[in-house]
C-alpha cells in the first residue's frame, strides 16, 4: 500500500474504485442532472472548468474522456483542486475529530477522504461535529447521507 506524503495509508487506486462506485457505478459518462458532477467520479466541472488541462474542455468532452477523468481525480487525490487534496483533507480531519469522538471514530482515512470527496472538506467537518455533538447532520442538496456514502463506497472497494 501506498504512503502519500502525509504519512496516511491511502491508496489511491482503492480510494478511486470506491468513489467511482458511488457516483456513478464505475461508468465513465455520468452528467448528473442537478449539479455540474461529472464522469466516472463526478468531479465538479465547476471546480475544473477553468483549469489549464480543461482548455476547450466541454462538461460533455470532459463526460466522454476517461483518460482526462483520471488525471483530474490524480490531481484531487494527491495535490488538490481549488483546496486542499482529499489525502491531505483526511489526515488534518483525522488529526482534528479522532480525539474529539473517542470510540465513536471507526473510520479509515481513505473513508474521510472519501467523505471529503462526497461532502465537501467544511461539510465532512459538520459531519464528524454532529457525531461529536449528538446533533442531526443533513446532507446539502441532494446528497446521500455520510453513511450511505460510505456504504456504497466500500461496496465499490470490494468489487
Amino acid at each position: 500500500m501506498k504512503v502519500n506524503k502525509y504519512g496516511d495509508p491511502i491508496d489511491p487506486k482503492k480510494l478511486k474504485r470506491g468513489i467511482s462506485w458511488a457516483e456513478s457505478r464505475g461508468g465513465k459518462y455520468m452528467m448528473n442532472p442537478t449539479s455540474s458532477a461529472t464522469g466516472r467520479y463526478g468531479q465538479l466541472y465547476s471546480l475544473v472548468d477553468d483549469l489549464p488541462q480543461m482548455e476547450g474542455v466541454s462538461r460533455d468532452s470532459l463526460s466522454r474522456d476517461p483518460r482526462l477523468q483520471e488525471l483530474l481525480m490524480d490531481m484531487r487525490i494527491e495535490k488538490g483542486i481549488g483546496g486542499p487534496s482529499l489525502s491531505r483533507n483526511a489526515a488534518d480531519l483525522e488529526r482534528e475529530y479522532k480525539g474529539q469522538l473517542g470510540n465513536k471514530w471507526d473510520y479509515r482515512p481513505d473513508e474521510v477522504a472519501a467523505l471529503t470527496h462526497f461532502l465537501g472538506r467544511q461539510g465532512t467537518r459538520k459531519y464528524f461535529a454532529s457525531l461529536r455533538d449528538g446533533t442531526e447532520f443533513q446532507a446539502p442538496g441532494v446528497n446521500k447521507t455520510p453513511e450511505e456514502y460510505l456504504r456504497i463506497y466500500n461496496e465499490g472497494i470490494e468489487r
